[in-house]
This record gives C-alpha cells, sequence and structure tokens, in this order.
C-alpha cells in the first residue's frame, strides 16, 4: 500500500523548526529529545513484550523524535555543523558494512560478495 501522505511545505517546517528553536531554547529542545527517545524506548520494549516489532506507539514515538532531529539538524545545518556529523555518519555506516561483509563470510563464506556486491 503506497499511500501518498499529506507533508507540510518544506519551507514552512524549515520556519517552524527554527522558530520552535529559537522560542523554546535550544536546552529545552534537547531536553525533548531526550524525553522523546526515552519514549520511543519504552514503546519499543513494550511492543517487544507484546511479541511483535512495531506498533502504533512506536510509529507515534519515531514520529516525535524524527522531529526533534529534523530541528536539530536545521541548526547543525545553520552552524555548519552538519558537515562533521554527515562525515561521522558515512564512517560508521562503512564501519557496519564490514561488521556485515565479516559476519555474512564467517556464517556464509562467500556469500558477503553476492549480497554486497563487493569483494574483500
Amino acid at each position: 500500500m503506497n499511500e501518498k501522505v499529506n507533508t507540510m511545505d518544506e519551507i514552512d517546517k524549515d520556519q517552524l523548526y527554527r522558530s520552535a528553536w529559537k522560542h523554546w531554547t535550544a536546552d529545552t529542545q534537547m531536553d525533548i529529545l531526550i524525553e522523546e527517545m526515552a519514549e520511543l524506548t519504552q514503546a519499543i520494549l513494550k511492543t517487544r513484550r507484546e511479541g511483535v516489532v512495531f506498533s502504533h506507539a512506536i510509529a507515534e514515538e519515531t514520529a516525535d523524535v524524527l522531529i526533534c532531529l529534523e530541528q536539530i539538524e536545521r541548526v547543525m545545518r545553520d552552524i555548519n555543523f552538519w558537515e562533521t556529523v554527515q562525515s561521522v555518519k558515512e564512517r560508521k555506516l562503512e564501519r557496519l558494512k564490514d561488521r556485515l561483509m565479516d559476519s555474512l563470510a564467517d556464517k556464509y563464506p562467500g556469500l558477503g560478495e553476492q549480497v554486497m556486491g563487493t569483494s574483500r
């Protein structure tokens, strides 16, 4: 099911994020992020106890965390810090790829190269 969800215009969202950051200050917004991440953690744990992977509660809390993170991304872009985040992210993605390749090679010799399209 590929329903198109109506989204807020990017310019409006950008202005909303910047205005919220300015109005409630960085400390408050970072505290809200921490709270939202804790709520997501609780939703994941509760959902797992119920024997499923995803739930409406996880969707709700994920949306809250993403909103906070998008807001922080806007601010980081404004102070030219986003490039640092992206650089760290790329390094961590490479590490994830290496770990996956190692794990696949250990469990299924030769399969990692077939799956990832690379050789080690």
